[in-house]
């Protein structure tokens, strides 16, 4: 049997702590990281967090807003339970959409799967719907994303002015793929 070397094991030692230190370096420079018990993502830059009205869901877990992307949003919901499947979170999420956008929606994008940066499926969809604003029909884009995680089924719903629609889309295929 052979023995390893003192250097050897030092060789390994300082492999394993160079693992831990790359592990704990912050993202780069202007993303930070949401974090909600068992989830948690990149935010790319330029997006941050607000507290979150008392009006809204208690699944809401985080309202993100963009400050690079004039009037953009990401609302981040959780759902914990037996009764929740993909499924059940699309329905909801098509509900919301469709009171979101009293003058109609269509589908942009069809449903894909994606695979996240820890390999973790999601299904993302991208909508456009139809609003009154001061009389005025406006469009807005909506980016869906459900996924399911440790902490449960994860769904972010994005609304944004149509003519912003590919910069939040980018964003927002950023922070699904960096879920875990």
């Amino acid at each position: 049997m052979c023995k390893r070397s003192l250097l050897s094991h030092l060789i390994v030692l300082s492999m394993f702590f160079l693992t831990l230190i790359g592990s704990s370096i912050p993202p780069l420079a202007g993303e930070t990281v949401f974090n909600h018990r068992e989830f948690s993502m990149t935010l790319p830059d330029g997006w941050t967090t607000r507290e979150i009205p008392s009006n809204f869901e208690k699944e809401v877990i985080a309202w993100l807003k963009s400050e690079k992307i004039a009037g953009t949003s990401i609302m981040v919901f959780l759902y914990k339970g037996w009764r929740y499947n993909y499924n059940s979170v699309r329905i909801g999420a098509l509900k919301t959409i469709a009171a979101s956008y009293p003058k109609g929606q269509e589908m942009l994008k069809k449903p894909e799967k994606i695979k996240t940066d820890t390999g973790l499926t999601a299904v993302t969809e991208f909508w456009r719907g139809a609003v009154d604003a001061g009389g005025q029909t406006v469009f807005l884009e909506t980016p869906m994303g459900i996924l399911e995680t440790k902490a449960g089924w994860v769904l972010m719903l994005g609304f944004t002015p149509s003519a912003s629609g590919p910069p939040l889309e980018e964003d927002f295929l950023k922070m699904i793929k960096s879920a875990q």
